[in-house]
């Protein structure tokens, strides 16, 4: 079933305003390095903002459609956030 496309701008809107939240998360996520034992910043970040735009994906499109995606509707979300690595990739390194 295909997304609606007022849920691919929300989506895209929300991938867009936590990339450029990255700097601030830079920021916060050094003082949590002695709780979770993290050696590299930028894959924990990465990771970090990668789970964080998943997660929020999937309880917008709940929040909209007032029901949880099926399953191609969740390989179409992650190929539209799969599209924005690079441009998450690009943030953290321009900002470690």
């Amino acid at each position: 079933m295909p997304l609606s496309n007022e849920y691919i701008k929300y989506l895209e809107d929300t991938i867009e305003r936590i990339i450029a939240g990255v700097p601030a998360l830079q920021k916060e996520y050094p003082k949590f390095k002695s709780d979770w034992k993290f050696d590299n910043e930028f894959d924990f970040l990465y990771g970090c903002i990668i789970g964080q735009v998943l997660g929020s994906s999937l309880t917008a499109f709940k929040m909209m459609h007032d029901r949880d995606a099926e399953a191609d509707e969740i390989l179409i979300i992650g190929e539209v956030v799969e599209s924005y690595f690079p441009i998450i990739r690009d943030e953290i390194r321009n900002n470690v």
